[in-house]
């Protein structure tokens, strides 16, 4: 949770795993640690946003909700309900763009991120030892 609503955390795609925060061998100067996205909303502007802890549109952002995309102002708690138009996206610029949010449905086990079985119906029936938003 952030400022009270929910936040969604990019996962590993092909297990649906957390991102691993620990070096095998920290001494590796190669290696680098994979930094999970996140869809979050801020309060401080108002909006929901997309964002990564590495990024930034400028040296000198030093904001505490650096997004790279983010909605229109609102105050709603649940993402869906948002307008999906006219949300604003930096590229180097920052542009006008929509996006698409939808309920998860699945089609094969592989959409329900191998935490479960996908149903006829198109909803998960999830694991009971995962944890998380069953849908």
């Amino acid at each position: 949770m952030h400022d009270e609503r929910p936040v969604y955390v990019e996962r590993r795609k092909f297990d649906g795993a957390e991102f691993d925060k620990t070096s095998p061998n920290p001494e590796d100067p190669y290696f680098r640690m994979k930094i999970p996205a996140r869809i979050q909303y801020c309060d401080s502007i108002g909006a929901w946003v997309f964002m990564h802890e590495k990024i930034r549109r400028s040296r000198d952002d030093v904001s505490d909700c650096p997004w790279l995309l983010r909605s229109e102002e609102t105050a709603s708690f649940d993402i869906e309900e948002v307008n999906q138009m006219n949300w604003e996206v930096w590229q180097g610029v920052i542009e006008t763009t929509d996006v698409r949010i939808t309920c998860n449905e699945c089609n094969d086990d592989e959409d329900c991120n191998l935490n479960g079985e996908c149903k006829r119906d198109g909803s998960c029936d999830c694991s009971k030892d995962v944890e998380g938003r069953i849908f």
